[in-house]
């Protein structure tokens, strides 16, 4: 199975299937193991997303493979033709992925696959959409005259959800069938598949780091030398203070938001900002980080201890006015230091996505070597076998009912059923219409398959007819719904159940002439579908060169039909009496110059 796997597709580039939902790493995070590329996810590092090595055929539940070609003979045992039906999908096999998972876990601890990386079609131009996936090879191309396909069906969308498949079928001639044939049995066929696709990958697109380091230091030393003899003092007072400023600004700007199409100028804006008055906390002396402490004074009040001063008793009593004090000589030393530290650290960061095209082309080479003699897959019919024989049954509309569809029939319907005893029926149905009358169109076939009957009863079928009456109801043949027609017949000629009778219409017309009359107008009634109903009229004119008239009637069998006659001239109308219609002829004559005279003056 692994050889029949790796045989299958040779991969220029690499397709895949993937969730839309996932955006992964596009600087960093790309791993690969056991040949299979893993993508980090964006915002979660434990998180990877595979790109699938080839486009595979498409397995079954119970692990066989979407694929059938057919190559057929006819009778004479010559190429025929052939077909070719394949479908493709772009994943990882079950078994694959769980060893992806276990190698990664050994490298980084806690990371997981999610599943596919997330993929969209790539159409004509870079534009999104669908149709990226396209079949090339000269003999499924080819549907012209003399061509090796007679047709072919793509889906013309790629695999790129989870789940999905895309289909590749073709009906191919004889020439095409074994040309084909002998392709698949090469370790390179001449059918290849072609996907253009892209997916999304996040990249940095705007990264400003701004720091700032600014120390100040404060440092004071004082030093004091106090010698006092009698009434005298000597103080020495040395004062050194020293006051360090130093002051680092770092901004470092990453920016390639103009390759990626990133409008920055707020990053920008926020960026100078930050910038100017980062620089003015800094370096200003007065309220700034670089003010100088308070300065210590060189010897203070009471600085110098264990001087003697006159006592209480020569305070309150007296004495003499300069006491004697013993000398004294003491030094004060002093050092302090005071020490700043500022640091400040801005980071503004703009991130983008970037289209990662992908394009992959896969080759159906090998498949015959691996599957060639599993029936399942690769097949010879004999169309000469009973169970591709089919038999035409033709349904012709008869010559002499086709006038009915101008004044009586709107249309009229065949439903077809052959039975078999040991699967389902075959049923199907026709129609013909007065507007397909009109063009010609009074013939249809109807052909019904074998599927291995032997015997002569295999011809035998069963069909009923429906004639949609203009103006009536719609007659069943049979009448009842439960009932058909059996039939051997090679061809039906089908007629409405109705009794067709042409009637020729004689009069003279000097007697016309003689009586004044200009018109008579025939009205022939029958009863049709059970209901009564006047169905035709016929006029004639005294100026009618032809001495007869021929008029077709349709009406239920053996039913009567009647006539009755009316005159029409200068001096008035005169209708005549009801009448039956025994024959196919009926001869009428004018009624007389009383009746005539009688009707003129308002009797009948």
């Amino acid at each position: 199975m692994k050889r029949l796997l790796s045989t299958l597709f040779l991969i220029a580039t690499v397709a895949w299937a993937a969730p839309g939902h996932a955006l992964v790493k596009y600087d960093a995070g790309t791993r690969s193991i056991r040949g299979v590329q893993l993508l980090q996810d964006a915002t979660d590092p434990k998180v990877y997303y595979y790109l699938p090595q080839y486009p595979r055929l498409a397995t079954r539940e119970d692990g066989t493979f979407e694929l059938l070609c057919l190559k057929y003979l006819d009778a004479n045992g010559g190429a025929s033709g052939g077909l070719f039906h394949a479908l493709i999908e772009f994943t990882l096999p079950p078994e694959l992925l769980a060893q992806l998972q276990d190698s990664l876990k050994l490298i980084d601890s806690g990371a997981r696959i999610a599943g596919p990386v997330p993929l969209m079609q790539m159409v004509k131009d870079g534009e999104e959409g669908k149709g990226s996936f396209q079949v090339i090879s000269s003999l499924l191309a080819d549907r012209g005259d003399g061509g090796f396909t007679r047709s072919m069906v793509a889906s013309g969308t790629a695999p790129v959800t989870p789940e999905s498949r895309a289909v590749v079928g073709a009906i191919l001639s004889a020439q095409g069938a074994t040309l084909l044939w002998n392709s698949l049995t090469g370790p390179t066929s001449d059918v290849s598949v072609a996907i253009h696709a892209y997916y999304e990958a996040a990249v940095p697109g705007y990264n400003a780091r701004v720091t700032a380091d600014a120390s100040t230091v404060y440092q004071h030393f004082s030093q004091i030398a106090n010698t006092q003899k009698t009434y005298s003092r000597r103080q020495i007072r040395d004062v050194v203070d020293k006051l360090k400023h130093d002051g680092t600004l770092k901004v470092e700007v990453f920016d390639r938001s103009q390759g990626l199409g990133i409008k920055n100028d707020d990053m920008a804006g926020v960026l100078q900002v930050v910038t100017d008055k980062l620089t003015q906390l800094m370096f200003d002396a007065s309220t700034g980080w670089s003010s100088s402490p308070a300065r210590e004074t060189a010897v203070e009040s009471n600085q110098i201890q264990g001087r003697q001063d006159r006592g209480w008793l020569a305070r309150t009593f007296g004495g003499a006015k300069d006491t004697q004090y013993y000398t004294d000589d003491q030094w004060v030393l002093k050092k302090r230091q005071d020490i700043r530290q500022n640091t400040f650290v801005l980071t503004l960061s703009k991130n983008s996505t970037i289209k990662v095209p992908l394009d992959t082309a896969g080759n159906l080479g090998g498949l015959y070597g691996a599957l060639g003699q599993d029936t399942r897959y690769f097949r010879i019919v004999n169309l000469a076998d009973p169970a591709f024989e089919f038999r035409p049954v033709f349904f012709q509309l008869d010559g002499d009912v086709l006038d009915s569809f101008q004044d009586d029939v709107n249309f009229v319907s065949v439903s077809f059923r052959k039975t078999y005893a040991d699967r389902p029926a075959f049923t199907k149905s026709i129609q013909f219409s007065r507007a397909e009358i009109q063009a010609g169109k009074t013939a249809q076939t109807i052909s019904f398959p074998r599927l291995g009957m032997t015997g002569n009863d295999w011809t035998g079928y069963e069909y009923q007819t429906r004639w949609s009456l203009r103006g009536g109801p719609t007659l069943s043949v049979p009448a009842r719904a439960e009932d058909w027609i059996k039939s051997h017949d090679a061809a039906i000629s089908l007629a409405p159940p109705l009794e067709r009778r042409v009637i020729e219409i004689e009069a003279d017309r000097q007697q016309f002439a003689q009586q004044g009359l200009s018109t008579a107008v025939v009205e022939f009634a029958s009863t049709l579908a059970g209901k009564p109903r006047l169905q035709r009229k016929a006029t004639l004119r005294a100026t009618d060169t032809a001495p007869t008239s021929k008029v077709s009637l349709y009406l239920d069998p053996k039913s009567p039909l009647a006539y009755r006659v009316s005159w029409h001239s200068a001096k008035g109308d005169h209708l005549g009496r009801l009448g039956l219609v025994e024959s196919d002829y009926l001869f009428i004559v004018p009624p007389s110059s009383d009746s005539l005279r009688a009707a003129a003056g308002g009797g009948r």
